[in-house]
């Protein structure tokens, strides 16, 4: 008999470091419920993947539902997939750590389920031309892609059925094209609505599979679907109508179905991801003239004519996009080489952890954003440099056998054709970057395993312009639902008054040249008027050195500053020390008027820190006795030190500098979406000393700050 076979697939994830309250309402709302519904049809086959935080909180909360998914699996009626274990996009991994994700998770699937796995979840589908060679190097024979791939190597509708098979350097993997009306319908259509689908597919290609594959948390965790899911039944009847219709369509795990039935053929596959995420990867700009031009081909009733040609970025392009997510990227790639070097030095104890912590730090949320909050978030973000910290923490033991010992390395860090300055000791890491404004741009302070420097820059999004003119949505009609990519929800009000952009990207020890006092408002508004070219203007390394257990390193440029309408040549020489006795980072500023008439201006000196939470008790701002939320905005005069407190993780960061300045503070804040819809999410603390100026012509001024942090 002719029928088509549904391949189900599920993939369920948390990301390391979301809240435990998140893992706790999606396991009840979703992940329980999903399996359990799902057991109630034993004649039904699935393709399952969990990714391993999600794992490991079950295991430690959960473990009722891994032994009932374990029976599921021994009866044959569930098929695990596999994957990187703390789910990272394995192409923007080192090899020897894509592949070691994957057989970690071989390990723990194997260990726990008693099978191997034959699939791979790929996260987010991210395909790289490399994949076949890294999965197959785990044991991996299939994974699954949307179709997007295979139309962008130029395939067809019609070829959207069963599956296909690619190869690189004789590394062979099957690959399964998921059904975007598949995708689209679950579970926001009636169930009637992919029966009749089908039926269309049966008439027009016969006996074939259509792979599903897609987040579980839609059964359930999305906005509005668990009354949908479980109080309306939709997957009951869903899974229902399938069971009462196998004449036309059965379903079928991916690894049965490549069993039975042969590939198509071959192909090869170009970079890509699904539509949507390489929509989200393009410039502003440029993602705003892709949506008009999807709108004008769609009133055009062309858009399957240009599908095949049409498409938007690569997910690395994330990189380029924000310096934030090429930071943590390029900070994973330095701690990779880190533990690798460790590797060969340490004994066989702790290995694993360090493995472990390295691989949680590769986990891919906080390394991109697009419908979901992803980089934006700040405790994703801190969760990855903690783990990536905790990696480099247990490296340092297996390296350096002394104490107050200090690293320099003058290299392209970031990768982008300028060298940076890296300087660890065993209770710091510090980048510097010479090329902009000699600006520090991350600090981690290793024994409370926290990067401090941890804030993003406010960006105009695609999505703002909604926060301006839209108005929600709540219903789809015909008593369905809409997707979270249909949504548009504010979750607080007056989001458009936290519509500020900054100029350049959140560093420390900014330099800022101004004509007249600056408020905190005119900062927090980026409506500061700088009167020299100090923004992010470059500077030489005149000298950096590791000697005397100390790093030194001594930054200069010339430049000029506006005077009238005359304009003042000056040098700026910026002297960092760094030592690796005490956690604590010095800078002198040394500005010499090369002019012949008297300089007067304001100079500020900034820095972008966080502790995280906005206005918790416990973290706070200290600023001559008094006592501040870290998200208070305002100023202190006549000001020499003041301090940030974090009593949750237990360390304190002091600010001092050897004249009175005036202290201006404000919070930073950017407006992001999210699976539940447009919020405000607190990003750091900006804090700039102050000062008023005078140098007479051919004298230099010297203002020394320093950065020290120590536990409580």
């Amino acid at each position: 008999m002719n029928k088509v076979y549904l391949l189900f697939g599920m993939h369920n994830h948390q990301p390391v470091g979301n809240f435990e309250h998140v893992f706790s309402e999606s396991y009840d709302k979703c992940y329980h419920p999903t399996l359990e519904t799902l057991s109630r049809h034993p004649e039904l086959r699935i393709s399952l993947h969990h990714s391993g935080p999600l794992l490991e909180w079950m295991e430690r909360h959960k473990p009722a539902y891994l032994e009932m998914l374990a029976g599921m699996v021994q009866t044959g009626q569930v098929d695990i997939l596999g994957g990187g274990f703390y789910e990272p996009i394995l192409s923007a991994l080192p090899e020897k750590d894509a592949i070691g994700q994957l057989e970690m998770m071989n390990k723990w699937v194997k260990k726990r389920f008693g099978v191997q796995p034959r699939g791979a979840w790929l996260a987010e589908r991210i395909w790289d031309p490399s994949m076949p060679k890294i999965l197959a190097s785990a044991g991996i024979e299939f994974t699954l892609l949307d179709d997007t791939h295979f139309y962008y190597a130029g395939l067809s509708a019609k070829d959207m059925y069963g599956y296909w098979v690619t190869e690189k350097h004789g590394h062979s993997l099957a690959v399964f094209p998921i059904d975007k009306t598949m995708r689209y319908y679950i579970p926001f259509k009636q169930p009637e609505e992919s029966l009749n689908y089908y039926r269309e597919v049966l008439a027009k290609y016969g006996t074939t599979g259509i792979t599903y594959g897609d987040d579980g948390e839609k059964f359930g965790g999305w906005p509005q679907t668990h009354e949908w899911v479980f109080g309306q039944k939709w997957l009951e009847r869903f899974l229902g109508m399938l069971s009462a219709n196998t004449g036309t369509v059965e379903t079928i795990t991916h690894s049965q179905y490549m069993d039975r039935f042969q590939p198509n053929g071959r192909i090869y596959l170009p970079m890509a991801s699904y539509e949507e995420m390489m929509h989200w990867t393009l410039p502003t700009q440029t993602a705003i003239e892709h949506t008009n031009l999807l709108h004008k081909l769609e009133a055009e009733n062309r858009t399957e004519e240009f599908k095949k040609f049409l498409r938007g970025g690569l997910w690395d392009n994330f990189l380029s996009k924000y310096d934030e997510a090429n930071r943590i990227h390029k900070r994973m790639l330095y701690v990779s080489k880190r533990v690798e070097s460790a590797l060969e030095k340490a004994t066989k104890s702790g290995n694993a952890d360090m493995v472990a912590a390295l691989y949680r730090g590769q986990c891919n949320c906080p390394y991109w954003h697009g419908l979901f909050g992803g980089l934006y978030l700040s405790n994703l973000r801190h969760a990855v440099y903690s783990n990536l910290i905790d990696a480099g923490k247990m490296a340092d033991k297996a390296l350096h056998k002394v104490k107050n010992w200090v690293e320099l390395h003058h290299a392209d860090f970031l990768m982008d054709r300028y060298k940076e300055v890296v300087v660890e000791t065993a209770d710091l890491f510090v980048l510097i970057s010479p090329a902009c404004g000699g600006e520090v741009v991350e600090i981690d302070f290793k024994p409370a395993s926290f990067n401090v420097s941890n804030v993003m820059t406010r960006r105009p999004e695609e999505y703002h312009a909604k926060i301006m003119a839209a108005v929600g949505k709540t219903d789809g009609g015909r008593g369905e639902i809409l997707s979270i990519h249909d949504r548009v929800v504010f979750k607080e009000p007056e989001l458009d008054k936290k519509l500020v952009f900054d100029q350049f990207t959140r560093r420390s020890f900014v330099d800022h040249i101004m004509h007249s006092r600056p408020t905190a408002e005119d900062f927090r508004t980026c409506k500061v008027a700088e009167k020299g070219d100090s923004g992010n203007a470059g500077f030489s390394v005149a000298l950096a050195e590791n000697k005397g257990g100390a790093a030194k390193i001594l930054l200069a440029r010339d430049g000029t500053i506006q005077k009238d309408s005359a304009t003042i040549p000056v040098s700026i020489n910026k002297n960092y020390s760094i030592s690796g006795k005490e956690p604590k980072i010095t800078c002198e500023y040394q500005i010499t008027n090369n002019g012949k008439e008297v300089l007067e201006f304001f100079l500020g000196v900034e820095w972008n820190f966080t502790l995280l939470a906005s206005d918790a008790l416990d973290r706070y701002i200290t600023v001559s006795d008094e006592r501040y939320k870290m998200s208070h905005q305002g100023e202190t005069r006549d000001v020499t030190g003041w301090s940030m407190t974090d009593e949750y993780f237990r360390f304190t960061t002091e600010f001092t500098s050897n004249m009175p300045v005036t202290l201006i503070r404000y919070p930073i804040e950017t407006v992001s979406q999210s699976e539940g819809g447009f919020e405000a999410n607190y990003q750091g603390t900006c804090t700039v000393a102050l000062m008023p100026v005078r140098i007479t012509a051919g004298k230099t001024l010297a203002r020394e700050f320093s950065v020290s942090f120590g536990g409580i």
